[in-house]
């Protein structure tokens, strides 16, 4: 029989710890190799996920994000305009190139692809000199273009991202010139795209370059391409790690833009070695493209057809109060576990303690304020759901009392009757003392006895 009982209790704890738990906060995932990392939402302009975010670090390939963006703007209303490359504009350039060559005239279209696409370095020195006559000219630009935008942390040196002293930018900055970046159609529409084709010239071949995006393209790495990813860059250096920013699109229609910087592959012991096509920043992208995707999405928060509260009204004789809603839905963007009933407080005030008919349907009649985990959202009015028609005799009456009722009218009818208490005290003074004067007189008036001598 104890065994029974026992068996019974052991059984219904199991149940109950399989149960789903109330509310809890979305779980912050833990990533492996990077120090700094961001997820941010374009869309409510919204970080998910910050680490060290505005810590400076070596920009490696980054910085090309910034190259792309001067040269797109400068060509914007000739993307076919043609550059003659020279010799000049490839001295000492090393890392990844495209192989271009003094005296190939190319399409500006075509030199930011190879750049954006192929993050090759010959392309940003060509864009560079072809745009402001010198790099260092253009590395001034770039440098005034992260001020405009607000990158506090960032100070370029090349248009590459190759390592130099003095070169820095932190996760924030990154995320800003992104974000950016994600503005231009056309910036989105060439990272996008897995390769780039180049026609013969007289001084090169015929050849398809490939995205070094592993996201993008499966060409070098088939271990991470995920279509829902359409930029911006992935590159490697010593000073720097891996650092990408990459920016994907989920199924739900969310934009996001994820950016992992200084994440170094792991220190292998003796006779280990990594999984095929690993790499430690693609790893802890990928794990925080996904808790986004996963994890967050929009909630209704309230919709126009939900009431709000009733308001009383006066002057119908139909009704005696009309519903309140809201002019506007309220939407939220939250994470996906959110529990709405204890998360969202709502808090309405009233244009008036009671309304006065006619109402028009839509008319304002106060406002609500949400306010999600102790911060305020947004603010909508709320209007009157139906018309309300005003009764004539209704409206007599009231008038009336408010016309008997208004302190103007209240203060002359204390003072009239003050008045009058004033005048009948004083008449009533006037008329005893009167009457006294006439006793008095007749008291004193001779008798006619008096008069005879008798």
């Amino acid at each position: 029989m104890k065994n029974k009982i026992l068996l019974t209790v052991l059984t219904a704890v199991i149940l109950l710890s399989s149960l789903p738990l109330g509310s809890h906060a979305l779980e912050t995932p833990k990533l492996k190799y990077a120090p700094y990392a961001a997820v941010y939402n374009i869309e409510n302009d919204e970080y998910c996920y910050s680490q060290s975010i505005d810590t400076q670090t070596a920009p490696a390939g980054t910085v090309k994000i910034m190259t792309a963006i001067l040269a797109i703007e400068h060509y914007a209303d000739d993307m076919n305009e043609e550059i003659t490359v020279k010799e000049s504009w490839l001295k000492g350039v090393t890392g990844i190139t495209a192989g271009f060559k003094a005296g190939e005239r190319l399409t500006a279209e075509k030199v930011i692809s190879t750049l954006v696409i192929c993050s090759a370095n010959d392309s940003a020195y060509i864009l560079a000199n072809a745009i402001s006559g010198s790099t260092d000219a253009f590395v001034e630009k770039m440098n005034d273009k992260a001020k405009e935008l607000g990158m506090k942390d960032t100070f370029y040196v090349n248009p590459t991202g190759t390592d130099a002293d003095g070169m820095h930018t932190s996760v924030r900055d990154v995320v800003t010139v992104s974000k950016y970046a994600a503005t231009f159609p056309k910036y989105t529409e060439i990272s996008d795209s897995p390769s780039v084709g180049l026609d013969a010239t007289d001084y090169n071949y015929q050849r398809t370059l490939y995205s070094r995006n592993y996201f993008v393209s499966n060409y070098y790495n088939t271990r991470y391409l995920d279509k829902s990813v359409f930029g911006f860059n992935s590159g490697m250096s010593g000073n720097a790690g891996w650092c990408l920013s990459i920016a994907g699109k989920s199924s739900s229609g969310l934009t996001y833009i994820v950016v992992v910087m200084g994440a170094y592959d792991p220190e292998l012991e003796e006779g280990e070695t990594l999984e095929k096509f690993f790499v430690s920043g693609y790893e802890d992208a990928e794990l925080l493209l996904n808790w986004a995707y996963d994890g967050f999405g929009y909630f209704t928060i309230i919709d126009t057809s939900t009431m709000v509260c009733e308001v009383p009204i006066k002057l119908s004789s139909k009704v005696d109060h009309v519903i309140a809603l809201p002019e506007k839905k309220i939407v939220a963007f939250l994470p996906l576990d959110t529990d709405i009933e204890t998360a969202v407080e709502k808090k309405w005030t009233i244009t008036e303690k009671e309304l006065r008919a006619p109402l028009s349907k839509g008319e304002k009649v106060g406002s609500l304020t949400v306010t999600i985990n102790g911060e305020e959202k947004i603010t909508v009015d709320l209007v009157a759901k139906n018309n309300v028609d005003r009764n004539g005799a209704l409206l007599i009456l009231d008038n009336t009392v408010r016309f008997i009722t208004h302190p103007i009218v209240v203060v002359l009818g204390i003072l009239a009757i003050a008045l009058i208490g004033i005048y009948v005290a004083f008449m009533a003074k006037y008329l005893a003392k009167k009457r006294q004067v006439v006793k008095y007189k007749d008291d004193n008036k001779p008798s006619r006895k008096n008069l005879s001598g008798k």
